[in-house]
């Protein structure tokens, strides 16, 4: 299930019928925005015991908003958003589909 919060929630669903007749559902994977696109709230570098879930947890309230900073650094899996110590990572403000507004 896709919670309105999530990176998928206005990913598109497709459906398909396989050859032996059973109906396959899968989600297009949505096409990651510009970096620019994002208003940054802040700058945070990166420490060797960096997550993004941490990150994205102290930062919205929610673990799982960890999709929204990685959209801001053109990331695609959150291990890249921590991979490098001193990397500067842009901390964008909250997405209206999730994470804290106050």
């Amino acid at each position: 299930m896709i919670t309105a919060t999530s990176r998928y929630a206005t990913a598109t669903e497709v459906e398909f019928t396989r050859p032996d007749g059973r109906m396959v559902r899968h989600i297009v994977p949505p096409i990651l925005p510009h970096p620019e696109d994002h208003t940054v709230a802040r700058q945070h570098r990166i420490t060797d015991s960096d997550r993004a879930d941490i990150i994205a947890a102290q930062t919205y309230g929610q673990a799982t908003a960890w999709w929204m900073i990685a959209n801001a650094n053109s990331a695609a899996h959150p291990d890249q958003l921590t991979e490098v110590p001193g990397t500067p990572l842009a901390i964008p403000m909250p997405d209206a589909r999730g994470g804290r507004t106050t």
